[in-house]
């Protein structure tokens, strides 16, 4: 629901669309976590934060000065 409260990942593993590769979810730190939270409340498509670009539908982190450089995210309820 948009009303919880999200902690938002990354994938950091080295090659995060091979689909035998084990992922390796790192959370955003709180200030970027919050942002991207925030986006993903108000509905937007797209959280920008300082080197990157979360697209929020497309659940992807994208970087901004090359878009070849994409990994995937996601969103977990905070307990």
């Amino acid at each position: 629901m948009a009303d919880e409260d999200g902690q938002w990942y990354w994938n950091a593993c080295s090659n995060p669309f091979d689909k035998n590769a084990v992922p390796d979810w790192k959370p955003y730190d709180p200030s970027d976590n919050s942002k991207i939270e925030q986006a993903f409340k108000a509905g937007k498509n797209k959280a920008d934060l300082a080197n990157h670009s979360i697209h929020l539908k497309e659940r992807m982190q994208v970087h901004k000065a090359d878009f070849n450089k994409q990994r995937p995210v996601k969103r977990e309820i905070k307990t």
